[in-house]
Parts: structure tokens; C-alpha cells; sequence
């Protein structure tokens, strides 16, 4: 039976819930690990190991995470606008409604998470691990993705157009995704290594 992708149709996820009272702050507020309602701007948030945290309804914009670790965390509506995220590792859980515009990436991970309306627009991606991530209505759009891991991803929706996706390493795991014909060549070389095809000049 032919598998028929519902990926073409494009998806938003649903922006944060902040209420209209609510202004920039430049210092995130945790209970125990867990927040909410937040909207940070030029705010740095750094050397966090977290335990099962919970973010909901969180904002930012032009500010700094380093260092930070979170682990079977829980993410509704979170956004990431012009933002650095350098050493950030998010892993097994699941990122829900979110967004990532403009941003900058140094070492980041979303091993063995899911991801469910979920956008990556105008980001640089570079050497971003998704190992055994799953992608729900996922899309990368104008993303550099170069030498990025997608090893054992599952692919449930996932849109790819405008991006760099050159040495990109679990690319035959991509299986299923709605790729543009512009950004085949880039994959190209990574799609004939891991089926053992030898390219030439």
C-alpha cells in the first residue's frame, strides 16, 4: 500500500498564552525547574541541569541559553525568536505548539523527543543531534542543517524546504518526509553513502 504524506499542507503551532498585561522581563523564574507564562527578552539562562521540568507559555527573544540540559521535560507553546542556544541538550520528552525563528545553535539536541507543531524557520542547525527523534508536523524551513543527525528519526510529518542539508548523517532515516526538488542536492551525496552507491567525478 502506497503511503500518502500530510505534509503538504502548512501548519502553525499555536503562539504562546501570555495574556495581554504582560511585559519583557531579562530573568527567567523557575519553580523547581518548571515555568510558565513568561516572557523573556535579552535574558541569559545558564548551567541548568532539570529533571522532568515543565516550560508552558514561554517567549524568547534575543536571549541566551547555554549549558543547559533537561531531561523527560514537557513543552507547550514555547517560543524562540532571535535567540543563541549553545550546549542545550533536550532529551526524551516532548515539544509541543513551538517555534524557533532566527536563532543560532551551537551543540543542540532533541535526542529521543518528540516534536508536534513544531517550526524551524531561518535558524542555523549545524551538527543539531535529532537521534531517535520523532517528527509530528514538524517543518524546517530556510534552515541550515549541515552535518545534522536524524539517525533512527521517525517520521510522521515532516517538511523540509529551503534548507542546507549537506553531510547530514542518518539521512536514509528521513524516510518519509516532504522534501523540496531544490534541496535534493544537498542531501544527495548523504542519501548514495548510506546506500553504499560511490559517487565520481
Amino acid at each position: 500500500m502506497q503511503r500518502v504524506s500530510r505534509c503538504h499542507k502548512p501548519h502553525e503551532a499555536a503562539i504562546p498564552q501570555l495574556g495581554v498585561s504582560a511585559t519583557p522581563t531579562g530573568t527567567m523564574t523557575f519553580d523547581d525547574g518548571d515555568a510558565s507564562g513568561q516572557w523573556l527578552s535579552a535574558a541569559r539562562v545558564l548551567e541548568l541541569d532539570l529533571d522532568r521540568p515543565e516550560w508552558v507559555d514561554l517567549r524568547f527573544e534575543d536571549c541566551d541559553l547555554s549549558g543547559v540540559t533537561a531531561r523527560d521535560f514537557v513543552m507547550r507553546r514555547v517560543e524562540f525568536r532571535g535567540t543563541r542556544l549553545r550546549g542545550v541538550a533536550f532529551a526524551s520528552g516532548q515539544y509541543d505548539d513551538g517555534l524557533l525563528l532566527d536563532c543560532r545553535t551551537d551543540d543542540l539536541a532533541w535526542r529521543f523527543s518528540r516534536l508536534r507543531n513544531v517550526t524551524f524557520r531561518s535558524c542555523d542547525l549545524a551538527n543539531a543531534d535529532f537521534y531517535a527523534a520523532t517528527f509530528e508536523h514538524v517543518t524546517f524551513g530556510s534552515c541550515n542543517l549541515r552535518n545534522a543527525r536524524f539517525h533512527a528519526a521517525t517520521v510522521k510529518c515532516l517538511r523540509i524546504t529551503d534548507c542546507d542539508l549537506r553531510g547530514v548523517s542518518g539521512a536514509l532515516d528521513l524516510k518519509g518526509a516532504v522534501l523540496d526538488v531544490a534541496d535534493l542536492p544537498s542531501l544527495a551525496p548523504s542519501l548514495a553513502g548510506e546506500a553504499g552507491i560511490e559517487l565520481v567525478d
